[in-house]
């Protein structure tokens, strides 16, 4: 009993440790932030189950060998980005947007720290942080664009604003000098850029102006076309192999754990397997009666009477030469004489049992009668 209870306790002290150190602790795992995959307040799950709920085709691009802007999608949405947009992809949005794309792009991190950074840039677009006295918080709306359902005032959640040096591109929240949200048309398409990403993730669609203001960017998109969220760019590039689904999601830990604890459980209480018993039929030997009886089953079947009749012949033979002391090698005629003048009577019976076995046989029952007779004459039981 004591022994099960130092188990127990050891086992929950290494899942303690393995909670405390394990993998579960590591910061490197693909879709932190405002993946649509992370359903922490900083994640984007909720717009992504909330847009699929609103009838549109709703996407992650994802697990490409390259970053190529996907060309059914009407609505393209880059949330935050942890892997920084090449000149080259950034390039490749600003053609998609120019073709009829809508686009959303929006982070909160200044300068080169986000990695959306070359996406506003291509716009001619920049991240900045106004002086500490002009607050954004909250952003009031700007333009009428926000209202169908009404958005009265953004909840930022952010100290960033945006820039710009294009006329054409419209303050839709914030100050008209320190924009929150620009809304930008770029050849035949449409570009909402946000330095506030707080609105778009979980822990923001509470807000119902937030909710609002998402809304109607989603109005330029009609229900039933496909809206795509960028996943290649919050790690997610290639598929990811048995290693990183064990150590870097929670199912795989509890299968690590699972594993670890039932080969300490049995380690800890399990038993050496003695030498293997064989079993009876592996080690018996045949007797020589099973041996007979399969011999004479299968020369039965067979219909071979003339071949036990022979072999019967011969043995009764070889036992009368035995006991007379006499060759089993001589003929008949020669054999029964050289009987004949050792015992006259058993010559006579032997000489009619030799010529009868020698004839065919009628029947099994007439066989085994000769066998018998047989035996009585070798064993001098006349």
């Amino acid at each position: 009993m004591r022994r099960d209870i130092l188990i127990l306790a050891s086992l929950f002290a290494a899942l303690a440790l393995f909670i405390a150190l394990g993998p579960g602790r590591a910061a490197s795992v693909p879709g932190i932030g405002a993946s649509s995959h992370a359903s922490g307040p900083r994640g984007a799950l909720a717009l992504y189950r909330w847009i699929d709920a609103l009838g549109y085709d709703v996407r992650r691009l994802q697990y490409r060998e390259r970053f190529v802007p996907d060309p059914e999608a009407a609505m393209l949405i880059v949330l935050g980005p942890s892997e920084h947009y090449t000149l080259d992809e950034a390039t490749a949005v600003a053609d998609w947007v120019e073709k009829g794309g809508i686009l959303i792009v929006a982070d909160d991190r200044p300068g080169q720290l986000g990695g959306a950074a070359p996406l506003f840039r291509v716009f001619d677009l920049a991240l900045f942080t106004p002086p500490p006295d002009q607050s954004l918080e909250p952003a009031p709306v700007l333009q009428p664009a926000f209202s169908a359902p009404p958005a009265r005032a953004v909840v930022a959640g952010t100290t960033t604003a945006l820039r710009t040096t294009r006329a054409d591109a419209a303050p839709l929240a914030g100050a008209n000098n320190a924009p929150l949200v620009l809304g930008l048309p770029y050849g035949a398409g449409y570009v909402f850029a946000s330095a506030a990403l707080y609105p778009f993730t979980n822990a923001g669609l509470d807000d119902g102006d937030n909710a609002a203001m998402v809304l109607n960017m989603l109005r330029r998109v009609p229900p039933g076309r496909r809206v795509v969220f960028d996943e290649y760019h919050h790690g997610f590039v290639s598929q990811p192999s048995l290693r990183a689904l064990l150590l870097g999601t929670p199912w795989g830990w509890a299968i690590l754990y699972t594993a670890l604890t039932l080969a300490a459980y049995l380690a800890l209480t399990g038993r050496r397997f003695g030498r293997a018993t064989p079993l009876r039929e592996e080690i018996a030997r045949r007797s020589s009666a099973e041996y007979l009886e399969s011999m004479a089953g299968l020369l039965h079947r067979a219909g071979k009477r003339e071949a036990l009749q022979a072999h019967y012949r011969a043995t009764f033979k070889r036992r009368l030469a035995r006991a007379s002391g006499l060759s089993p090698h001589l003929d008949d005629a020669a054999f029964l004489a050289a009987l004949a003048a050792i015992a006259p009577e058993r010559a006579a019976r032997a000489s009619a049992l030799l010529t009868a076995m020698a004839a065919p046989v009628a029947s099994d029952a007439v066989l085994l009668r000769l066998v018998a007779e047989a035996d009585q004459i070798a064993d001098g039981n006349l």
